[in-house]
């Protein structure tokens, strides 16, 4: 149950949803925070005229009385014993996501799934697994409408930017009932063709942000076919410079930076082409203090979208095995985007991608307080150190043949009867297990 209301008429215990303005504008460092002192109150009332209120994740008095009981145990803030799902249950819900995510493995989707997933009363999102086989052929129909291009692209001819158009629309849908699905299709669904996984990984991301920080649906949708198209202009620049192992030298470096110009060259040739769209793809590798490229643009010159374009961009390719660097964690690529925050990136952009993409993101591996291993399936709106999880070894770091998942927010007991809780999280790889394909066997 949400409403809209006036900032004079908020009161602490509600859970602020949406304000009236991009969350980047504002000291708010979460996309959705429950209120819970005068002075957050009184920043809230100095930024923003409206905002929409959930009572489903407020406390106290403003429960919504439909799911107060559920809110409260959710929440832990009502005193009241915090249930959780039975074992039985746990391994029923793991099985349910492991057979979606194993009919993902090598199988391409052409049959679309007939009805929209439905959006959940109780968290307003819709089920993984649903947006999981949902969005699946979605994301197929993207990956082939990529490969057309590129051919069409080395024919001489034009991209078919309005298809793209409407499966970023359709993309843009899914991020809005649940990003968590979309970030799951990005790992399950890759191929062995870096520019395709890229371009759909930061299409995903930049959707997923975009929407975090507040901006509009409109906006959500530009970024995301800004990102699906940026690179397009690599094919004109010769192979053995972009799979070149070792550093480029300055000339190869000034061939790889004008994939800038080409991409929005090839562009420009479809009319009527969305000019904030360009705009986006021709400032996503300009940076905050003036020493990007390709015309050295810096601070507030540089549009938003294009700034979360290029932090999602940077922060996608350090999360990637290349031919000259492997991956690294999410863990590593946040610290170094960290490192970078008032010079390359705006200190509030980096904050909120940290809150956005969380300490442990989807598909990231972590250790439990009782030695059991497991993968960060779902995160959690309210409380982001306490997502759903998936365990995958046992605490003798043995493989678990029964696996169950376990809602971290709910509490749930281990036999030590303390609650589970995330020790730390784990580097890609970790015990032999790759989180992207460990589980689909």
């Amino acid at each position: 149950m949400k409403r809209t209301l006036s900032t004079r008429d908020v009161k602490i215990g509600m859970f602020i949803a949406e304000i009236d303005r991009p969350w980047i504008e504002t000291p708010f460092r979460l996309q959705g925070f429950l209120l819970e002192n005068v002075d957050q109150m009184r920043a809230l009332q100095e930024y923003c005229r409206e905002v929409v209120v959930d009572h489903t994740l407020s406390v106290g008095e403003h429960h919504s009385s439909k799911v107060i009981d559920v809110s409260a145990r959710l929440l832990g803030l009502d005193g009241l014993p915090r249930s959780h799902p039975s074992d039985v249950e746990s391994r029923l819900q793991a099985s349910q996501f492991l057979n979606v995510a194993r009919s993902f493995k090598g199988r391409i989707h052409t049959t679309r799934v007939a009805h929209v997933p439905r959006i959940r009363s109780e968290d307003g999102r819709s089920r993984l697994e649903s947006e999981l086989l949902y969005s699946a052929p979605i994301v197929d129909d993207v990956y082939r409408a990529l490969r057309e291009a590129r051919m069409e692209i080395d024919s001489a001819g034009a991209v078919d930017v309005e298809r793209l158009d409407g499966l970023v629309g359709e993309m843009a849908s899914g991020v809005e009932r649940n990003p968590d699905a979309l970030l799951w299709l990005t790992r399950l669904k890759r191929t062995d063709h870096y520019a395709y996984d890229h371009a759909l990984n930061v299409s995903v991301h930049a959707m997923v942000f975009a929407r975090f920080v507040g901006l509009s649906s409109r906006q959500v949708r530009q970024v995301g076919l800004a990102g699906l198209l940026q690179d397009i202009g690599k094919v004109q620049i010769d192979y053995a410079i972009l799979s070149k192992a070792g550093p480029l030298d300055d000339r190869e470096f000034e061939l790889v930076k004008a994939h800038v110009s080409n991409t929005v060259d090839l562009l420009r040739a479809n009319e009527d082409f969305d000019s904030e769209v360009l705009g986006i793809i021709a400032a996503h590798h300009e940076r905050f203090d003036g020493t990007g490229y390709p015309r050295g643009l810096a601070g507030m010159r540089i549009p938003l979208s294009a700034e979360i374009a290029g932090i999602v961009n940077t922060y996608c390719a350090m999360t990637r095995d290349r031919v000259y660097r492997d991956a690294v964690s999410s863990q590593r690529a946040m610290e170094t985007l960290n490192q970078l925050r008032g010079t390359q990136f705006r200190d509030a952009l980096v904050d909120q991608l940290l809150q956005c993409i969380g300490l442990y993101p989807i598909g990231t591996l972590v250790e439990l307080n009782t030695g059991e291993v497991g993968v960060v399936v779902q995160q959690n709106q309210v409380r982001r150190l306490q997502p759903r999880v998936l365990v995958l070894l046992a605490p003798d770091k043995t493989i678990d043949r029964f696996p169950r998942t376990l809602d971290l927010i709910m509490q749930p007991l281990a036999h030590s009867g303390e609650p589970y809780r995330i020790v730390q999280a784990l580097p890609p790889n970790a015990h032999g297990i790759d989180p992207a394909d460990f589980f689909l066997v």
